[in-house]
């Protein structure tokens, strides 16, 4: 059975994911594409509560904050898989590898990391959008969450990314321009990809 394709955008705290995320939806439906949008964490389901309250306290474990980020997904896996069945595309602001970076980055095995997804769908093109830290601490400077604080923290989970980029050969660029330039790389990718209509 034909589904919609399932792009994700990536990236760390502050690199412009949700804006991007959600220019490239517009953009699409503009084609005349039927698109779906989703967002993770999702912080009003019940999942997403204790997720908002891991990444305000410290004492929290990391492993339990990284179970209940995949918990979160796993809330989500009717409605993702209803969109990719009613879409042409469903867009992503981040998705599994958004645990795999920031749990190697909290010292956690990536195994561990990928099995907690095991049968989630998968997406079929994720776009790693890099920015350099100082431009995440800019970009946000009160209310930063427990990651969000720690500079070095976000710099480790910045090359985890590039790792995880390299190794499945995601498309990387350059966050730190204007949102136009973001946005048009972003869709000259996907046009090509996806022989977009002119």
């Amino acid at each position: 059975m034909k589904r919609g394709k399932f792009i994700v955008i990536e990236g760390i705290d502050q690199s412009g994911k949700k804006t991007q995320s959600l220019l490239l939806k517009n953009r699409l439906k503009k084609k005349g594409y039927k698109v779906g949008y989703i967002s993770f964490p999702k912080y009003n389901t019940t999942i997403g509560k204790l997720v908002r309250k891991c990444l305000r306290d410290d004492k929290i474990s990391v492993e339990i904050s990284h179970i209940l980020l995949s918990a979160n997904r796993w809330e989500a896996e009717k409605e993702i898989r209803q969109l990719l069945e009613e879409m042409d595309f469903l867009v992503c602001n981040r998705y599994r590898d958004s645990n795999i970076a920031y749990g190697l980055a909290n010292g956690l095995n990536k195994k561990w990391l990928e099995n907690l997804d095991l049968g989630l769908p998968k997406q079929d093109l994720t776009i790693f959008i890099d920015i350099p830290i100082t431009e995440s601490v800019i970009r946000k400077t009160e209310n930063r969450d427990r990651y969000e604080r720690n500079k070095k923290f976000l710099n480790n989970v910045k090359s985890k990314y590039i790792n995880l980029a390299n190794k499945n050969r995601w498309f990387r660029i350059k966050g730190d321009r204007s949102k136009d330039e973001v946005s048009n790389e972003i869709w000259r990718i996907v046009e090509r990809k996806y022989r977009i209509k002119k």
